[in-house]
């Protein structure tokens, strides 16, 4: 039993270096295109100088238009110019109610201050 074991032992280490030896060298990867040398770039040639006198000459041929003093634009107008939804305090629109102030509204039916918070388009009265 032992041999037998010493055998397969032995043919299990050799077999990987018999296989290793069939195996050819690896080749060089210039062996299957031919080598052509690298040819430099030609060098960019270097821009022309412009003289001073030029650039004032060029500068006399086109003079800056001007229009006249600044003119003054008028603001644009708001955007919307109906006043902000109220909201009660379960999310309904309230008619008749109109902003008194930052986070104020006015009851125009009762002529009673409510405390608001702004939200979405308009405003919310507080809880």
């Amino acid at each position: 039993m032992k041999r037998y074991f010493r055998g397969a032992v032995s043919l299990a280490v050799l077999l990987p270096l018999v296989a290793a030896a069939q195996m050819p060298a690896p080749r060089k990867p210039t062996d299957t295109r031919p080598v052509t040398p690298v040819v430099p770039a030609p060098a960019p040639l270097p821009a022309p100088v412009k003289t001073p006198a030029q650039t004032t000459q060029q500068l006399r041929t086109h003079p800056i238009q001007s229009q006249g003093p600044a003119q003054v634009v008028p603001p644009a107008p708001p955007a919307t110019t109906a006043p902000p939804k109220v909201y009660d305090r379960h999310g309904r629109i309230v008619p008749g109610m109109k902003q008194a102030g930052p986070n104020r509204v006015l009851d125009t039916r009762t002529g009673r201050y409510y405390d608001a918070v702004p939200t979405g388009d308009g405003q919310r009265i507080k809880p």
